[in-house]
């Protein structure tokens, strides 16, 4: 969408006269900086093949504004209204919230707490939310393997790991779960208040998996075995707060390793939905294949 065409609806629909438009993050959707005199704003231009996900991610954001929640507030129309339909995209205006991404170590136990309160705060959410189960976490990456004609007995063995990682988890109580909650999607202010974002990937699914994704310190790309103990120290530390507003049950905290390991089948696919089955070769694959075996092997052997 056209600079100016943004600027006049902006004006038309907000009563915003902007000063300034600067481009922030440019991918499946366009984010800029709105400078208005004195005041700041975020934007979001959505094109229609999110739109349904975004309709969903700000009726959570006005339900969480009403429960005073630390996310990002919308900012209605001059018709009350939390977007504007231009051009076939939408445009969505937030307060501007300055600040960086918490640090893992000082700030895992306030992380904690607040994902804690998220997930409690949820329970009473009556709109609908996408379900997760083994197809979106295991399949689709399976499905992908064969799509891209990978090795037969190579699939076969990211299929039996697959089943063996479902049979262990499918079990875990279920509940509002963010998707996509790394520290990325955090922002801490100056005051020291952390305030979570992007929304766009909440579904029905392991509330755990938040929890997983956040203190999952491992290294995705080249195996390491630090990163089993990196994890399991920002775990337990994560826990210190989560655990005052919900805690676990047994199932839900020795899950934590397997659910690591389901990670990789998650986010491989989702890379290859959105870039293409060509965004990765071969030998990528099989990185991905020797990390998940060597995982496995570590994990057997940690729990002895």
């Amino acid at each position: 969408m056209e600079e100016n065409k943004i600027l006049n609806t902006l004006k038309n629909s907000y009563g915003i006269k902007s000063t300034k438009l600067e481009l922030l993050r440019k991918g499946g959707c366009v984010s800029y900086v709105v400078w208005s005199e004195n005041e700041k704003f975020l934007l979001k231009v959505i094109p229609p093949v999110f739109i349904d996900t975004a309709k969903q991610s700000l009726d959570i954001l006005l339900y969480l504004e009403q429960k005073e929640f630390p996310a990002p507030y919308i900012v209605l129309t001059k018709d009350g209204l939390p977007y504007v339909e231009a051009d076939k995209t939408f445009l969505v205006l937030f307060n501007f919230i300055d600040g960086h991404e918490p640090d893992e170590g000082e700030d895992i136990e306030k992380i904690g707490t607040l994902v804690g309160q998220l997930h409690c705060i949820m329970k009473d959410y009556t709109g609908s939310l996408p379900e997760h189960g083994k197809e979106f976490f295991i399949e689709r990456y399976l499905n992908i393997l064969n799509k891209k004609n990978y090795n037969k007995y190579k699939i076969k063995i990211f299929r039996e790991y697959g089943d063996i990682l479902w049979k262990r988890v499918e079990n875990l109580p279920r509940g509002f779960c963010h998707g996509d909650l790394h520290r990325g999607n955090l922002l801490k202010t100056s005051s020291g208040k952390i305030y979570i974002f992007d929304f766009d990937t909440s579904c029905f699914a392991f509330p755990v998996y938040d929890i997983v994704t956040m203190c999952n310190s491992t290294n995705y790309f080249v195996f390491d075995e630090s990163g089993y103990q990196k994890s399991k120290n920002t775990y337990e530390s994560f826990l210190k707060g989560y655990t005052k507003l919900r805690p676990l049950t047994n199932v839900e905290l020795k899950a934590f390793y397997d659910l690591i390991a389901i990670y990789h089948y998650q986010l491989q696919a989702t890379i290859i939905e959105i870039n293409g089955l060509d965004c990765v070769n071969e030998k990528f694959l099989d990185k991905q294949l020797d990390w998940l075996i060597r995982w496995c092997e570590q994990c057997d052997k940690e729990s002895n």
